[in-house]
């Protein structure tokens, strides 16, 4: 059996899982980090953790390395910034776990990994052309065409969450006037709940999500605004690329039926309808794996594909 480690790095959270051809997810690790880690210390618990899984499955073939950033596809080195976790500037993870371990290893960003995830094993497997919406704190995500997962010459992925729907927005102008980001993401979602209802103490989307489906008026008229411009987004990505689906995945994604369908009945509203038009919109597959399973499987098509079942 062919397998690889996939390795999701967020800001305060390694996820690690070891990974068959077909997606399954065989065993499971998590290793705590924080922002403020020193390089040296962040691969010693990642290595440490990727050494417990290949006791159990000694057979890896490689290992793919998901992160919250832009990695150099050639160096695995990043560019620019990283946020989360700054010190992954200093060193190749690629480089540095392939020798560990004397097998390859693939760094990518992260919401590229996911794509390829559900591209593979997912929600996208039945199509050619289909953009994965990642939904959280912000509006991150990637692009399929014709089966191939499109990211920069410098690992840069699409930046779905900076398209402009609304210039005029000058109030939400950081970093592009009227990015989608600040009119949709989850936290969009709740600040905008907060500015129609300031004694609210609604914290997250979920909550503001659940009082639109108990009937709060005016949390159903956020979900129905946030679900506007999600359509309004979708509406050109079909009218530039005809892409056949948006998958939905992230945070907002688990609002269900309730949420998607809504962007859903948007989205006709801003294509051009003819066969095979709107896209079809549904939800990501592999909720919390999504990064693990990905890094995987991109792993396992460059270094194993005779893996691909």
């Amino acid at each position: 059996m062919v397998t690889a480690v996939g390795i999701d790095i967020g800001g305060s959270l390694v996820k690690l899982g070891v990974v068959d051809g077909s997606g399954k997810v065989l065993a499971r690790d998590a290793v705590p980090v924080h922002r403020d880690i020193e390089f040296a210390e962040f691969v010693h618990l990642a290595t440490e953790a990727t050494e417990e899984l290949r006791r159990a499955f000694p057979d890896i073939t490689a290992i793919g390395i998901g992160v919250p950033g832009t990695p150099n596809p050639e160096t695995g080195m990043l560019n620019g910034r990283c946020p989360a976790i700054p010190a992954l500037l200093k060193g190749s993870l690629s480089k540095l776990f392939s020798i560990r371990f004397g097998v390859p290893a693939v760094v990518r960003n992260d919401a590229v990994s996911a794509t390829h995830g559900e591209m593979r094993h997912g929600a996208g497997r039945p199509y050619s052309r289909f953009a994965l919406l990642t939904l959280g704190t912000g509006i991150g995500g990637s692009m399929v065409i014709d089966r191939k997962v499109i990211d920069g010459p410098d690992g840069l992925p699409p930046q779905f969450g900076c398209i402009s729907l609304d210039p005029a927005r000058t109030d939400i102008a950081d970093p592009v006037p009227g990015m989608v980001e600040n009119l949709a993401s989850a936290r969009a979602l709740v600040n905008r709940y907060r500015q129609l209802k300031p004694d609210s103490d609604a914290k997250d989307a979920e909550t503001v999500v659940d009082l639109a489906k108990q009937g709060d008026a005016i949390a159903l008229q956020v979900v129905d605004e946030v679900a506007r411009w999600l359509g309004q987004m979708i509406g050109i990505m079909s009218n530039m690329l005809n892409i056949e689906a948006a998958i939905i995945g992230g945070g907002l994604s688990l609002a269900g039926p309730f949420f998607i369908d809504r962007i859903a009945k948007n989205v006709r509203d801003f294509v051009l309808l003819k066969p095979g038009r709107p896209p079809v919109i549904v939800a990501a597959e592999h909720g919390n794996d999504a990064g693990v399973i990905g890094t995987a499987a991109l792993a396992l098509d460059m270094f194993a594909p005779t893996a691909k079942e």
